[in-house]
C-alpha cells in the first residue's frame, strides 16, 4: 500500500464554514467537483473498482477506470489519508482526528469506528497502568529511570488527549477481512481483530521513547509485519503484532514507505524510501541497511512491484524509477516523468496503465503515454 505524506496531507484545509461543527460529526459535503480534489492515496479492489480518499472527507468511485467517478456517502469531513480492501466488500480508511472508517459494500457508504477521543482515552488509560506497575516495583533502583520515563510519557498523553483528537493516522493494513492495523502520528498504533468493530491501542508495545511518527505499514514475504516511519527507524513483529523489533537504517529523516520483494532461494529484499529521494536496503531482515541512490532531491512517495517482478519507485512530481538491484533506481526509460501533478500514492494495474493519486484527483497513464 502506498505511503501517506505528513506534507500532503497538510496541503488539504478544513471544509469552509465547517469551523463551527466537529469535522468527525459533519458528513463530507457531496460535490460535482469531487474527483478534482486531492487524493492521498487509491485502493484497486479485485473487481477493477478504483476507490480513492482524500481531503475533507471525499471519497470518489470507479467502476470504468477513471473515465468517470462517483462520490461516496461518508460520515466524516477531516482530511482521509490511507484506504485498504480485503476484499470487494470490506475495506477501511484512516485520516485525520484519528478517524477510522469502514465499508461492506464495496466503498459505497461509509461508518465511523473510531476516532482520536476514543485513541486518547486508550493512549491515557495504557500510560496510567505502566505507571502504576512501575510504582509497585519501585524499590528497585534501578527502575526509577524507567518510572520517570513513563510519568513523562503519561504527562504527555493527558496533554495531548486535552487538545482534543488531534492526533491523524496515516498507515493502514489489514490481513484479512479481520485482523487489520492502523498506525500514525506520536507513535499511534492499533490493532483490530474482528474487522474494525473494535480497535485496541499496541503502540506501547514498541520501542519509541522518541514519539516518533508512522507513516505505513508494510508486510514482508516472510510474514512480518513492518512499521514505517519518522527518524529512519522500522520496526518488526514476526508474531502478528505481540512483540516488536527496533531497527535503524542510520537515516535520521521521514520513511514513507518500504518495499518488500521475495528472492530466489527464500530471501527478501527490502527497499526503505523517503524524504528528498534517499533510498535504503535491506537483504538482512531489516538488520543491516545500505543506502541506495535514486538522483532525486524530491520526496519518494510510492513504491510497488510492476510485471516484470522489479521495484519502481514513484516521486512526488510524478518520477518513476526502477531498478534491478534494490540499490541504484535510475528513470524508468519506458515511463519517464508521466505528469505534472503532485502525487502522494501510485498503484499498477494488471495491464501495465499506473493509479496516481494526488492534486487534481486520480490520473490513469498508460505505458504508451509518456
Amino acid at each position: 500500500m502506498a505511503a501517506t505524506l505528513l506534507l500532503i496531507a497538510a496541503i488539504a484545509s478544513p471544509a469552509a464554514g465547517a469551523d463551527l461543527i466537529d469535522p468527525l460529526f459533519l458528513p463530507a459535503r457531496s460535490s460535482t467537483g469531487a474527483a478534482a480534489k486531492l487524493m492521498i492515496d487509491v485502493a484497486v479492489l479485485h473487481t477493477g473498482r478504483l476507490v480513492a480518499v482524500g481531503e475533507q472527507g471525499t471519497i470518489i468511485l470507479s467502476d470504468d477506470k477513471g473515465k468517470s467517478w462517483r462520490q461516496a456517502l461518508v460520515p466524516v469531513s477531516v482530511n482521509l489519508t490511507a484506504v485498504f480492501f480485503a476484499n470487494a466488500e470490506s475495506g477501511w480508511a484512516v485520516g485525520h482526528d484519528g478517524v477510522i472508517l469502514g465499508t461492506k459494500d464495496g466503498g459505497l457508504t461509509w461508518s465511523r469506528l473510531f476516532d482520536g477521543n476514543a485513541a486518547n482515552e486508550q493512549i491515557v488509560a495504557t500510560a496510567e497502568r505502566r505507571v502504576r506497575e512501575l510504582r509497585e516495583r519501585a524499590g528497585a533502583a534501578a527502575l526509577q529511570r524507567e518510572l520517570e520515563r513513563a510519568e513523562d510519557a503519561l504527562a504527555d498523553a493527558k496533554a495531548g488527549a486535552r487538545f482534543g483528537p488531534a492526533h491523524p493516522l496515516f498507515g493502514l493494513y489489514f490481513k484479512d477481512a479481520r485482523q487489520g492495523f492502523a498506525a500514525g502520528a506520536f507513535g499511534q498504533l492499533f490493532r483490530t481483530d474482528d474487522g474494525g468493530a473494535t480497535w485496541r491501542y499496541i503502540g506501547d508495545r514498541l520501542d519509541n521513547p522518541e514519539g516518533f511518527h508512522y507513516n505505513a505499514i508494510v508486510p514482508t514475504p516472510s510474514g512480518k509485519i513492518a512499521v514505517v516511519g519518522e527518524g529512519g527507524v522500522i520496526h518488526f513483529s514476526a508474531d502478528g503484532g505481540k512483540t516488536w523489533q527496533r531497527h535503524e537504517t542510520g537515516y535520521n529523516g521521514q520513511l514513507y514507505g518500504m518495499l518488500a520483494l521475495s528472492e530466489a532461494g527464500g530471501g527478501e529484499v527490502l527497499i526503505a524510501y523517503g524524504f528528498g529521494g534517499r533510498i535504503f536496503s535491506s537483504r538482512g531482515g531489516g538488520s543491516g541497511w545500505t543506502e541506495g541512490s535514486s538522483g532525486l532531491k524530491t520526496n519518494i512517495v510510492a513504491g510497488f512491484i510492476a510485471a516484470d517482478g522489479l521495484p519502481r519507485l514513484v516521486g512526488a512530481s510524478g518520477q518513476i524509477l526502477s531498478s534491478d538491484d534494490g540499490r541504484r533506481f535510475v528513470a524508468d526509460a519506458s515511463a519517464g516523468a508521466v505528469t505534472q501533478k503532485r502525487i502522494a500514492a501510485a498503484v499498477p494495474l494488471a495491464d501495465g496503465t499506473l493509479v496516481l493519486a494526488g492534486t487534481g484527483g486520480v490520473h490513469l497513464v498508460s505505458k504508451n503515454e509518456k
